[in-house]
């Protein structure tokens, strides 16, 4: 219930923040419509000249997965790694510890509210802009669909912040997780489908992205597919795996943080 409140908190926070200063949401717009839009306008080229065909795959679904590659980057979950470093550095994080509050959650919910607003009007407007300049796959038509991509987007956001939290949490040891923080952040981009699909990925790069927590992190891009059909459940479980072996994992970090802070910070 306190956590509820604390969310509900929150997002009213930052959503009056968005009403009033919607710089974000600007920079956001812009943000999607040059990289996915260029993106699109390229493959679309790329297809035309294959006959439309590439690797048994149209632009059809290339295009939907690479929306939503972006679409779900638009939450900007990754940024709660600095976040982390920014409140250790400053001394910030003595504070917080000292609030009644479990810092994490603080965290974690500011990060989702940050980017929520510009998630739901962008993507809301961006699925109606395709489905009239492209359409529909016929496999986002059939009825596990939505379903199974509510949960591989809510486990997507998980593993995501879990991941991101971890190398966050880091700067409790180092003074600067930049490096740490852009080679995760590089190889989820290339293992999420961002700029090269994964229906086009070579089979080891494939394996590589299905099995690790880089790639589980965007499965939602792997839900337009024919496949999805079939194996929906079994990429939902490797998400499931990883949400729990992170979560021990930035469990123990944070409990090892906390007495760092108790030492040095008294």
């Amino acid at each position: 219930m306190k956590e509820a409140r604390l969310a509900i908190k929150i997002f009213k926070t930052l959503f009056q923040d968005c009403i009033q200063y919607p710089n974000r949401f600007i920079v956001d717009t812009i943000g999607i419509l040059a990289r996915c839009g260029i993106l699109l306008i390229l493959y679309s080229y790329v297809f035309k000249l294959r006959d439309g065909v590439i690797n048994n795959t149209t632009f059809l679904f290339v295009a939907w997965s690479i929306f939503f590659y972006f679409s779900f980057s638009i939450l900007k979950l990754r940024d709660i790694s600095k976040e982390i470093m920014q409140d250790v550095q400053k001394g910030n994080i003595e504070i917080l510890f000292s609030k009644p509050i479990f810092y994490l959650s603080y965290r974690i919910w500011w990060q989702i509210g940050l980017g929520i607003y510009s998630f739901v009007i962008i993507t809301l407007s961006m699925i109606i802009a395709l489905i009239f300049i492209i359409g529909l796959p016929p496999t986002m038509t059939i009825g596990i669909f939505i379903p199974t991509l509510i949960l591989t987007f809510l486990c997507g956001i998980i593993l995501s912040l879990f991941l991101y939290t971890i190398i966050g949490l880091l700067s409790f040891w180092i003074e600067d997780i930049n490096p740490i923080f852009w080679i995760v952040d590089k190889t989820v981009m290339i293992l999420g489908g961002s700029y090269l699909p994964i229906a086009l990925f070579p089979t080891f790069m494939f394996k590589i992205a299905l099995w690790s927590p880089f790639g589980a992190s965007q499965f939602v891009t792997h839900t337009v597919y024919e496949t999805w059909q079939t194996n929906w459940y079994q990429l939902i479980e490797i998400q499931l795996f990883w949400i729990v072996l992170l979560g021990l994992v930035v469990y123990f970090i944070f409990k090892k943080a906390k007495q760092k802070i108790s030492v040095n910070g008294g």
